[in-house]
């Protein structure tokens, strides 16, 4: 299938090379152009997204935030523009209303939007290993349904509901925000008890409660290793997605309201570019522990 790639961060990029390592006739577009460069020798580059939408039959945009998406998708140069019609599937991590919104803007002019919001970093995406939850029109999920399958072990159709698979996104996403201060609050404490945290991960991952994030990033937080698979920023973003959607829907999220405060000062004390599990480095900063 001619399939094609608008945004080229981490992910973009990473699901870019799975496709082309699939033998899908690959486009990829990217704001900036230098973002690109390493795909001119196996894929096409475009000029603009609405040149991506002319070349393709299905489209996957993964951009930063809402008004990248808009950008891409409904902008003056986006996929809207095109007077071809392929699917679209936004993998880009925005709110629910966000998400509708551009999916009824696209429908209007003939083209069906899928959300589809996705589980697990770059290296996932290069082995095909992602989750995407997806929502939207079925007619046109079951279109594309094989291209999906080639990024993801496990696909989730969620419904026809536009923003449903959004909403599951942002649960997610909250959760591992939270099990990310979790230990980065446990490793500080021990830390400050004049103890190796190495050995509270060890015995933590022995444990029941061990968690894919302890046995994976664990290790790192302890060394203090943060570079980035998902950058803090982005983790302060989709909390502050899942913050306004609860005051949308008049749900208390406590706890979560406390993470994204602390995600915020971590956010605005230099921690934005690394990985954010850098809170562990946050919280040792402010306590004088940190290295």
């Amino acid at each position: 299938m001619k399939v094609g790639v608008i945004g080229l961060g981490l992910m973009g990029s990473a699901i870019a090379r799975r496709l082309v390592s699939r033998n899908h006739e690959v486009s990829v577009y990217n704001r900036d152009v230098s973002k690109a460069a390493p795909f001119s020798k196996t894929a096409f580059v475009a000029a603009s997204a609405s040149e991506i939408a002319s070349r393709s039959d299905f489209v996957i945009s993964v951009v930063t935030n809402f008004s990248a998406a808009k950008e891409v998708l409904l902008g003056k140069q986006g996929v809207i523009q095109s007077s071809n019609k392929p699917v679209v599937a936004d993998a880009s991590t925005i709110g629910p209303m966000q998400s509708s919104e551009i999916a009824a803007s696209l429908r209007a002019a003939g083209i069906e939007m899928l959300g589809m919001p996705v589980m697990g970093g770059p290296a996932a995406a290069e082995a095909g290993e992602l989750i995407p939850m997806v929502a939207g029109n079925k007619q046109a999920f079951e279109q594309v349904q094989q291209v999906i399958k080639d990024i993801g072990s496990q696909v989730f159709y969620i419904g026809q509901k536009d923003g449903s698979a959004n909403a599951l996104k942002l649960g997610l996403n909250l959760n591992i925000a939270l099990i990310a201060v979790a230990v980065s609050e446990g490793i500080t404490l021990v830390r400050g008890s004049g103890i190796d945290p190495a050995v509270f991960i060890q015995i933590l991952n022995s444990t029941y409660f061990k968690t894919g994030l302890s046995e994976k990033k664990g290790p790192k937080m302890v060394q203090e290793d943060f570079e980035p698979s998902f950058h803090l920023k982005n983790m302060l973003k989709d909390l502050e997605l899942a913050t306004e959607t609860a005051q949308d829907l008049g749900i208390a999220l406590p706890n979560t309201t406390l993470a994204q405060q602390i995600y915020r000062a971590a956010n605005n004390s230099g921690f934005s570019e690394l990985d954010y599990t850098s809170i562990c480095g946050f919280l040792a900063q402010i306590n004088g522990l940190k290295k």
